[in-house]
């Protein structure tokens, strides 16, 4: 999952590659590309999504520690076990309710509803959210493996 994250950060560099074009385009020539709206939209949601199993994982994401600070370390494990348990059945439903979407999705060739010229197919993007969801429960279940092996293992 590391090499993954690690790739799905390199997708910044086309964004910000993309965002400064249409900039420029807007700035100098007075025009906009019909695309880049979109193209913003699906490329910024992709590394987001798609970052998030990797961002949990590696607890790279923000964290309110107003009640764990105070807990001593053995009941600190006791609540990670259950804020993961949170975390395991939020993507569990999630992603049990997006697959359908996704399926009905593909199914009818869906488009943007942007009204932009552009109208590009949406329903690929549609499968990021159970992916994304995927790799969520991925990184979840190995961060329950380890707090149940320090819960086993003993220790205050």
């Amino acid at each position: 999952m590391v090499f993954f994250g690690k790739a799905v950060s390199l997708l910044l560099l086309p964004l910000v590659f993309q965002i400064v074009y249409s900039s420029l385009s807007s700035y100098f020539f007075r025009v906009v590309p019909i695309w880049t709206f979109e193209v913003t939209i699906f490329m910024y949601g992709l590394i987001v999504m798609l970052g998030a199993g990797y961002c949990h994982l590696n607890n790279k994401h923000v964290a309110v520690d107003a009640i764990y600070i105070y807990l001593p370390e053995k009941w600190g494990r006791f609540f990670k076990l259950f804020a993961e348990i949170v975390v395991l059945f939020a993507a569990g439903i999630l992603l049990y309710m997006s697959v359908p979407a996704a399926m009905r999705s593909f199914r009818m060739g869906e488009r943007s509803i942007h009204q932009t010229p552009f109208n590009p197919p949406i329903w690929w993007y549609r499968w990021i959210i159970p992916i994304s969801c995927s790799l969520v429960i991925m990184a979840s279940l190995k961060k329950v493996a380890g707090i149940i092996s320090s819960i086993v293992k003993g220790g205050n």
